[in-house]
């Protein structure tokens, strides 16, 4: 399980029982994601999803995440290959999108811990699992952070054994300048990305 990519946010919106009417494409997006994910139990290991038109992407052969009561119009997930091992803007970053694909969406399980524990943390990457592992205060949780090729984004989080899923552009900055990063052609790539919540 990971330990990348969470960060506490103040303020965060905590919301049950999520109409997708009641949200915008990329959350309602998002959310089906997470829900996705969700039925396929925990000890999962990172996937990525591209999000699309589902006008646009001809679905022979691909792996529709959630496609029902969807319109021409409405963005729809693709399920991708499995990624590779390795840290997540590292292996995010050899990956382009071709112009179909409008946005995409990570899903990823890692350990939750209160916003003032971060303080406490280690320097050294490789002990922050064990770490975070060893606190009875850290919590498994699913994260979901979607982008759109726009700049616009935002993540939910699933703390295991809690039917309350978070909602908040301010849960994983780094991962989502990674997954901005997707959308930038290879030669033109800027590491200074500046995302918009959405």
């Amino acid at each position: 399980m990971d330990t990348f990519g969470w960060k506490p946010a103040p303020n965060l919106t905590v919301t049950a029982g999520i109409k997708g009417n009641a949200m915008d494409s990329l959350a309602s997006a998002v959310v089906d994601v997470e829900r996705y994910a969700a039925s396929k139990g925990w000890g999962q290991p990172p996937q990525l999803y591209a999000l699309a038109r589902k006008k646009t992407i001809p679905v022979t052969g691909q792996k529709i995440a959630i496609l029902a009561g969807r319109q021409d119009d409405e963005l729809i997930s693709i399920e991708q290959d499995p990624l590779p091992p390795g840290e997540p803007d590292q292996v995010l970053a050899s990956i382009h999108w071709p112009k179909e694909v409008e946005g995409c969406v990570l899903v990823t399980e890692l350990l939750a811990l209160p916003p003032d524990a971060e303080k406490e943390a280690p320097g050294d990457p490789a002990a922050v699992e064990k770490w975070a592992a060893s606190r009875p205060d850290s919590k498994e949780a699913r994260l979901a952070v979607g982008v759109l090729r726009d700049g616009s984004y935002t993540c939910c989080l699933q703390l295991r054994d809690d039917k309350e899923l978070i909602i908040s552009p301010e849960l994983a900055d780094d991962l989502v300048t990674a997954l901005l990063v997707t959308f930038i052609p290879a030669d033109t790539a800027d590491p200074d990305v500046s995302p918009t919540a959405d």
